[in-house]
């Protein structure tokens, strides 16, 4: 796996959404200080699946991601991810 790091904390702004890559990867939902929701993109479909999870959830003050150079990293990631961080994967 890539030793890329997560980024820091970004806030649901249009413009900054612009800028994730279209790549596959994992992202962090945050509510406040709490880690809400982790999960992972498919190649070619990071930056519309986190436009799409922000849509869906309340109350989402920022959220991280980070890219990776296959589905299969981000899948393990993605597990890797939440069960350190052991978020409350409910509807929000």
């Amino acid at each position: 796996m890539s030793m890329k790091k997560l980024t820091k904390k970004v806030r649901p702004a249009k413009s900054k959404l612009e800028g994730i890559p279209n790549t596959s990867g994992i992202y962090i939902l945050h509510r406040g200080t709490k880690s809400r929701y982790v999960g992972s993109a498919e190649a070619g479909n990071l930056q519309q699946r986190i436009k799409q999870q922000l849509k869906q959830k309340r109350g989402i003050t920022s959220f991280q991601y980070r890219s990776t150079s296959s589905t299969k990293e981000a899948k393990e990631l993605e597990k890797k991810y939440r069960d350190r961080l052991n978020p409350e994967q409910r509807r929000i």
